[in-house]
């Protein structure tokens, strides 16, 4: 079987290159696929790296270049400042270098040689500079390379909807069967100016009505408007408040309408993305184009799964090895050890609530030793961070600069505890926290979807838990959810103390659970769903594919709920014993959001100012970090 790699980000090759878990992915994947005797390579950017790669590989150029201007149609309420149509110049040319026995393909030239370091366009050059168009400029190229140098019946393989949502329509008709990974929980209605689509699209050569019929409909009674203001916050839901909102259309529907099977990394993820289940999106959510569109072609998605790296199944914790590590760092060996890796990404990984929570805990006189390895591509400026690590140099470690397999095996083998609090269901599978696991530490993490199947739990009685569960988080900077990070640490470092066996007990189901997730498990499945697409049959048959059961009923606000008016502000009163968090949101730019304060008897109760609505919308959390909406009649 022929197969291409197709992604933005395809330096997992090179630990020095990485920026985030996708490339290491991808570079798990394509072994298991060459080692299984198949034809694999990759197509990527050359991000200007083409001489740094020179200086470590063999680069040969290839017999392919592409030179022309492509006419690109910009949301004039963004790109205020520019022309409506820019004539995108693109002289690209491809070089290879093979690693591994894979070869690899760098398409470098002009925009496709921007951003070395951080690899993507800052958010902040979006409607300034034309540098941000370089993940469109790739998916340019990359569409005329494939078409023009791989034959029909080649399998290609994308990564990332929001980073090639035109690639399946521009291939579409070409004899390639293309296979999309949804890679990380972006805002599922994340939407691209539909003129762009169409436009360039049409200037492929490719069938531009894939756009067709995926506006939403209206939304614009007072719940729906309370929720749209508020949602952006939660990072689940992108809200297109312009007056071009109506030209957009979701990259999700574009790739899923002209992809033979759309894959996720976890039956967590795909549960997420079809439902938003327990999620305050979840309402809104259900009336959106895309959400149709996801039931329209259910048939098409598949899990094909993710895993931990080979080097990962076997690693061995030994005394040696841990007093060498922690010693070498100058802590202490016979102290308790608390782990985290991942990529700086404050809110998403909830590293906020990481550093405040630990810093809570030596705070409070225990004593542990902290490795913090929060990987960036530039200074970092972190008053938490820093603070942290200046306040107790005799406990706290920090590295920022990307870290070899080996060194990361050294701090995750050290440690008895890891913490992985990742918010707003962005994560997908965290394979920072399966490698941490199969190292030997119990987790603590929220009960993100996308991190269920490492079984960790609230009670860890239950039975199989393999680690502590802290509540889903959808909030910046959220108190509760440091609180519950705070107690867990601190209960199972006074566990290690007073119960060893249990903690010995709870370890030893940690690395059974995390070392069952192989890449060769993995590539079974995706070459299971590859042969099938070839042939034209169901993708989602030949996994066996099971869908989600319907969620929870949203919270009764006739049942719950009380809002009388009393002059110029409404008593609202509401009883739920599952809630922890009641608040009204009130529409605007940005909402006002009045927290209900909690009474003794469990309910929640407080006064709102009256602003006429005959309505209120109340936002209800529960215990699990779940959250619901409720329209609340004011009488």
């Amino acid at each position: 079987m022929r197969i291409v790699e197709c992604h933005y980000e395809f330096t997992g090759f090179d630990d020095s290159l990485v920026r985030a878990g996708t490339s290491v992915y991808l570079w798990n994947l394509v072994r298991k696929f060459r080692d299984a005797g198949h034809d694999v390579s990759a197509v990527t950017p050359a991000h200007g790296l083409l001489g740094t790669l020179a200086a470590r590989h063999p680069v040969e150029d290839l017999p392919w270049e592409l030179d022309e201007e492509v006419p690109v149609r910009l949301d004039p309420c963004v790109w205020n400042s520019h022309p409506e149509t820019v004539r995108l110049r693109l002289s690209v040319r491809a070089s290879r270098i093979t690693v591994d026995g894979i070869p690899i393909v760098f398409l470098s030239g002009g925009l496709l040689d921007l951003y070395s370091d951080a690899l993507y366009p800052p958010a902040e050059h979006e409607g300034k500079d034309i540098g941000f168009l370089k993940p469109l400029a790739f998916q340019i190229a990359a569409a005329r390379y494939l078409a023009d140098r791989e034959s029909p019946g080649t399998v290609v393989h994308l990564h990332e909807p929001r980073y090639h949502y035109l690639l399946p329509a521009a291939l579409a008709g070409r004899g390639l069967t293309v296979v999309s990974t949804v890679q990380t929980n972006h805002p599922v209605n994340m939407k691209v100016y539909g003129p762009e689509v169409r436009g360039v699209l049409e200037h492929l050569g490719a069938d531009a009505s894939v756009t067709d019929g995926l506006v939403d409909p209206p939304l614009d009674s007072y719940l729906h408007r309370a929720m749209r203001a508020y949602l952006p916050r939660t990072a689940l839901y992108a809200d297109q408040s312009t007056e071009s909102a109506a030209d957009h259309v979701s990259t999700l529907a574009v790739v899923l309408r002209a992809v033979a099977a759309l894959d996720f990394l976890s039956e967590g993820q795909m549960q997420h993305l079809l439902t938003q289940g327990g999620t305050p999106f979840e309402q809104l959510f259900a009336e959106l184009a895309v959400a149709r569109e996801l039931r329209r072609y259910k048939d098409r998605l598949v899990v094909c799964g993710c895993a931990i790296g080979d080097e990962w199944l076997t690693v061995e914790r030994t005394g040696d090895r841990r007093r060498r590590t922690l010693g070498g760092l100058g802590l202490d060996p016979g102290l308790p050890t608390i782990y985290h890796a991942g990529r700086y990404a404050l809110q998403h990984k909830g590293q906020k609530e990481v550093f405040r929570a630990v810093a809570r805990l030596l705070d409070d006189g225990v004593r542990c030793n902290v490795l913090l390895h929060c990987l960036t591509a530039g200074p970092l400026d972190d008053a938490d961070l820093t603070g942290l690590a200046s306040r107790y140099p005799d406990l706290v470690r920090v590295r920022t600069e990307a870290r070899t397999t080996t060194e990361l095996m050294d701090w995750a083998l050290a440690s008895d505890l890891s913490v992985f609090p990742s918010k707003f269901e962005l994560d997908t599978f965290v394979m920072a926290m399966g490698e941490a696991m199969s190292a030997g530490t119990i987790p603590v993490a929220t009960a993100q979807r996308g991190m269920a199947h490492f079984q960790h739990a609230f009670d860890l009685e239950s039975p199989g838990a393999a680690g502590l569960a802290v509540r889903r988080s959808f909030r910046v900077d959220d108190p509760l959810l440091t609180q519950e990070v705070y107690e867990g640490l601190r209960h199972l470092v006074k566990l290690m103390e007073t119960d060893p066996e249990r903690v010995s007990a709870l370890r030893a189901r940690a690395v059974a659970v995390a070392r069952r997730f192989t890449w060769d498990a993995v590539a079974r499945r995706f070459l299971t769903v590859f042969d099938a697409c070839l042939r034209g049959e169901v993708p989602s048959a030949a996994l066996a594919t099971s869908f989600p059961e319907p969620g929870k009923d949203a919270p009764s606000a006739e049942r719950c709920g009380t809002a009388v008016p009393e002059r110029d502000h409404v008593l609202v009163r509401w009883d739920d014993t599952e809630a922890t968090q009641v608040e009204v949101v009130f529409p605007g730019s940005p909402p006002e959001v009045v927290a209900l304060d909690p009474q003794p008897d469990g309910s929640f109760a407080g006064h709102v100012p009256h602003r006429g609505a005959s309505t209120l919308a109340v936002l209800v959390t529960r215990y699990d970090g779940g959250a619901a909406w409720a329209e609340l009649a004011v009488s």
